[in-house]
């Protein structure tokens, strides 16, 4: 008789002992390879933590790849501002009123020196980090500035800024080299030696070129003066009395002037006895003969007049025009290049925009269309009861704001008048008129458009108490009520301009963590870059050719040429003065928000490391085997499937004869 098998579940055991085998061997791996796994199915329940963690730490490399790659551009960035702050430094003290050098030496080099380091700055600011171009804001791909050859000389017929320098300085001095100025005497020969005599000085037209007559002081009662600096063209008369009262010795005129580069200056003309005259610029002789005294004093204080003029025309302004044309070819984000409107310069009455095909553009990356500064090319006035917002001339439709409208809202009709006046320039107006009650909660709005389309609203209400923001304090009379609404409006349309321009660092920006990025652009257009180009270009075209060849340094010759140069070494440090460090886009203020920058990304470094690390070690707890904790299972599970092969074996030979 043969016991049946069945009693005894051998395929369940052969079952079992194939499953410790298969354990066996992924046992054998696991301590071959310290992980759990080889394949996602093997994970188990683990697999969506590995999976979740796995994803995290891609994102953190990511992360980590873009914090060196900008840390590495903020290091360039750090190099390239120091250097600049240096050269900032060595032109400021390069030129200096009064120290013209050894033998004039220090006039002969400056323009040499001047043109050096502004081929620096050009290579500074035309730097790139593996073909990434980094002046230029968000535009990467192309150097934001030609060469110092193009800038300077210009380039396939395209003007450069000598040629701009040179039309603007014609245009300011005028033919007779007398910046815009004219002079008249009336009469030419009086009647009578008791009748005055009048010497008029006058603007030649209503244009930006040239003196303009801003102030005017005497010194002695005997000179009569009037003057109407708001007419146009602005105007001085002054009167010679006849004999006996003539002009005494002593007696003196002071005229003030702005120039072209919003400078001022002055000129002083003395009354001298023709015993006490030197011929020193500045002395008028007063008339001997009485019965031709007052029309002698009168010619010979035109004479004066008019080399004084001169005189300072080949100095301070032939120097404030070099910086001018610097202003106009040199353009600022939100502002045009401007060249001299017409054929001849001399007679010129305007600027225009310059356009690519006959200018070179100095700068040619990412730029804002509107400046905070000027209000976003706009002009406010007041005249008693009306305030007016204009647009700058010359108009540039890709430049600043266009006036598209202005809106009231008013309790009482005629309370106020809002007026647009379309055109080039367009205008807006509002007039008060105390017939009418303002009350509160009126109001005005004005339409402001971006040249790329987009419109801001600029609401101004009316209140009684305390104005804040987009509100003016309603007035004693209409007077006091304009008075308030242009200060408002001055302060809203710049906070417009403001937000219109944007943030230059805010051009490029870098994910370093979910929600956080840096913002690390830069434009060399900005203010602080700006002037040091405008300054060395300045001084690079601005020479000094009459110490060449001169015998004697200290000749009375070089006296123009030594006052030039005193003009432009004043003018460059105060544009490059340290008391602008604290203005927007100052070399030293972008130094500061790179700084900030650079510290916010290393501090989200740091955080990734920290993380990566917590990450890593939650992953190896997921992923990996401890190799001692797997040799003592293998052990184990050695020992069980030795005993299952051994009883496995005793049962297969079970029957009644062995048993028997």
């Amino acid at each position: 008789m043969i016991v049946n098998k069945s009693m005894y579940p051998l395929t369940t055991g052969f079952s079992i002992i194939s499953k410790m085998q298969d354990k066996f061997a992924q046992l054998q791996m696991q301590l071959g390879t310290g992980v759990k796994a080889q394949t996602l199915s093997e994970m188990g329940r683990d697999l969506p933590v590995s999976l979740s963690v796995r994803s995290r730490l891609t994102t953190m490399a990511g992360y980590n790849a873009s914090i060196e790659q900008v840390d590495l551009r903020m290091s360039f960035y750090d190099n390239a501002l120091t250097r600049l702050d240096a050269i900032e430094g060595e032109a400021r003290n390069s030129a200096v009123q009064g120290q013209y050098g050894s033998n004039n030496i220090n006039m002969a080099t400056i323009s040499g020196l001047s043109k050096a380091r502004l081929d620096e700055m050009v290579t500074l600011l035309n730097s790139d980090i593996a073909g990434r171009y980094l002046f230029g804001g968000s535009t990467t791909d192309k150097a934001p500035l030609p060469t110092t050859t193009e800038l300077l000389e210009g380039a396939g017929g395209r003007a450069g800024y000598k040629t701009v320098v040179t039309e603007r300085q014609m245009a300011d001095l005028g033919s007779a080299g007398l910046g815009r100025l004219g002079t008249s005497i009336n009469p030419a020969a009086p009647a009578l030696q008791t009748d005055p005599v009048k010497v008029s000085l006058a603007e030649d037209g209503n244009h930006p070129f040239g003196y303009k007559l801003s102030t005017v002081s005497a010194i002695g009662a005997n000179i009569g003066i009037a003057s109407d600096f708001a007419a146009s063209p602005a105007n001085v008369d002054f009167t010679f009395p006849g004999d006996p009262g003539t002009v005494a010795a002593g007696d003196s005129v002071t005229l003030g002037f702005t120039l072209p580069d919003g400078t001022e200056t002055q000129i002083t003309l003395k009354a001298v006895s023709a015993a006490n005259a030197t011929g020193a610029t500045g002395e008028f002789v007063i008339g001997n003969d009485p019965a031709t005294a007052t029309i002698t004093t009168a010619t010979n204080f035109d004479n004066a007049l008019k080399a004084a003029l001169k005189k300072t025309a080949e100095g301070e302004l032939k120097a404030a025009s070099t910086y001018a044309a610097g202003q106009n070819f040199f353009n600022a984000a939100g502002e045009p290049v401007l060249r001299v409107e017409g054929a001849d310069p001399y007679t010129s009455t305007s600027l225009r925009v310059a356009t690519k095909t006959d200018t070179v553009m100095w700068y040619s990356g990412e730029t804002a269309a509107v400046s905070a500064i000027g209000m976003g090319r706009l002009t406010a006035a007041r005249a008693t009861e009306t305030v007016t917002l204009t647009e700058n001339i010359p108009v540039s439709s890709a430049h600043g704001f266009q006036i598209s409208a202005v809106t009231s809202n008013v309790n009482n009709a005629g309370a106020l008048t809002a007026t647009h006046t379309p055109g080039d320039p367009a205008a807006m107006s509002v007039a008060f008129d105390d017939t009418f009650a303002l009350i509160a909660g009126d109001s005005v709005t004005v339409t402001l458009t971006e040249p790329g389309g987009k419109m801001r609203q600029v609401t101004l209400t009316a209140v009684t108490g305390r104005a804040g923001p987009g509100q003016f304090t309603i007035g004693a009379d209409e007077a006091a009520s304009a008075e308030n609404f242009e200060k408002a409006m001055i302060r809203s349309v710049s906070e417009a301009a403001t937000a219109a321009e944007g943030n230059p660092r805010q051009s490029v920006t870098a994910a370093v963590e979910d929600s956080g990025r840096v913002a690390y652009g830069m434009q060399a257009n900005e203010s602080g870059y700006l002037r040091m180009i405008r300054s060395m270009a300045a001084m690079t075209v601005e020479t000094y050719p009459e110490i060449t060849n001169a015998s004697d340094p200290n000749s009375a010759d070089l006296n123009p040429a030594k006052a030039r140069f005193d003009a432009m070494a004043r003018r460059q440090q105060l544009e490059l003065s340290e008391g602008r460090n604290s203005e927007r886009g100052s070399i030293e203020l972008i130094t500061m928000e790179l700084g900030v920058a650079r510290a916010a990304l290393q501090a989200a470094g740091e955080r990734h490391t920290n993380y990566t690390a917590q990450l890593e070690n939650l992953l190896s707890d997921v992923e990996t085997v401890s190799k001692e904790d797997v040799a003592m299972e293998i052990l184990a599970l050695q020992t069980r499937l030795t005993a299952s092969y051994q009883m496995t074996s005793m049962v297969s030979k079970l029957s009644l004869v062995n048993y028997l």
